[in-house]
């Protein structure tokens, strides 16, 4: 009995021996894939078609301003931030649909780091994407500011981010926008809320090699004024359309390759 104890001993000690000669090593994951749906070189410019609706509260009632603009994003310079994060920084410049001459909105940053692509704009970053991409993957890209912030909007002020959820709900997905195709893209759901008084649908869509593709937010705010002198009761059954008091949409999608 002794002997064959022995025997088992030795050869889980010969297998054991085997097994740490040679340590396992972990390929890092290739994010290349994931990362296109973000590129970022320098001369790097978008064109999209934006159409933009404010809402105006006037003593005659809510007005819904409409206006149709082409936006143009470069990408003109890099910088590197004290903890060596390269950033992009670009510019913005929109006209009117038929103009010729573009007018400077405003400057904007992008970068990718710490697997995410994050877009800073009005001292805001958003953290965009995350990686690897997955679908159902969820995350908080409004984690790097107050999200009940609030934004001017129409001669009014509106906490327009909050109770963002973000999530991919479509990767690898056609998708047909103005006069382009692509045979890829994943869909960035970031906002699905509507309640009582607020109304926020949002959500962006990427394609590999391109970037953003299409933008669509609506954020709209009530409080039963207007339409029903504060009759929550029968305020709560109309539509948006025509109970909206304060708020903007934005529909961007992208012009060219």
């Amino acid at each position: 009995m002794i002997t064959r104890s022995l025997c088992l001993l030795a050869l889980l000690a010969s297998l054991l021996s085997f097994s740490g000669c040679e340590e396992e090593v972990l390929e890092p994951r290739n994010f290349s894939a994931d990362f296109a749906y973000f590129p970022l070189a320098i001369g790097q410019t978008d064109f999209y078609r934006l159409d933009s609706i404010v809402l105006f509260n006037t003593v005659g009632g809510v007005i819904y301003d409409t206006t149709r603009l082409e936006v143009r994003e470069t990408l003109v310079d890099t910088f590197r931030t004290p903890d060596g994060h390269l950033w992009y920084r670009g510019e913005r410049s929109e006209r009117y649909v038929g103009e010729t001459s573009w007018r400077p909105v405003e400057g904007f940053d992008v970068s990718l780091q710490n697997n995410q692509a994050i877009r800073r704009e009005d001292n805001l970053p958003f953290v965009k994407l995350v990686f690897p991409v997955r679908e159902g993957r969820r995350w908080n890209g409004n984690v790097g500011f107050d999200e009940f912030r609030q934004i001017p909007t129409g001669g009014e002020l509106l906490d327009v981010f909050a109770g963002w959820d973000y999530r991919y709900s479509e990767v690898d997905t056609p998708r047909d926008t103005l006069n382009l195709t692509f045979t890829e893209s994943l869909l960035v759901d970031q906002a699905n809320i509507d309640n009582l008084i607020d109304y926020r649908q949002a959500y962006e869509r990427y394609a590999p090699g391109v970037g953003l593709i299409e933008r669509f937010l609506d954020a709209r705010h009530t409080q039963c004024r207007v339409c029903c002198n504060g009759d929550t009761q029968g305020c709560f059954d109309l539509s948006w359309d025509t109970k909206a008091e304060k708020g903007f949409i934005i529909y961007q999608r992208r012009l060219e390759n």
